[in-house]
């Protein structure tokens, strides 16, 4: 084998290696970006959602009736656990 075909060789490994390295880094770039977007996308959320509750709409009667409910029946509980338990 001759020295020119040797290099051909090699040169075209460098070009493999280079093609798999960039490929390598557009797919870690994809996934940061990714990641990021879903990032975005939970907090937006958030914020929709707790401007929505505190707000006039429907949503925000359901809301407001929803944690009425849950404190309602945080006090409930123990009565009638007290009144079940104890009480028979």
């Amino acid at each position: 084998m001759s020295n020119m075909e040797n290099l051909e060789h090699q040169l075209s490994e460098k070009e493999r290696q280079a093609r798999v390295n960039a490929r390598a880094l557009n797919e870690i770039t994809a996934e940061r970006r990714k990641r990021e977007a879903r990032g975005y996308a939970v907090m937006s959320g958030a914020l929709g959602y707790g401007e929505s509750a505190l707000g006039d709409g429907s949503f925000g009667k359901i809301a407001h009736f929803a944690k009425l409910f849950c404190i309602g029946i945080a006090m409930l509980i123990p009565s009638l656990l007290v009144w079940q338990v104890l009480l028979k």
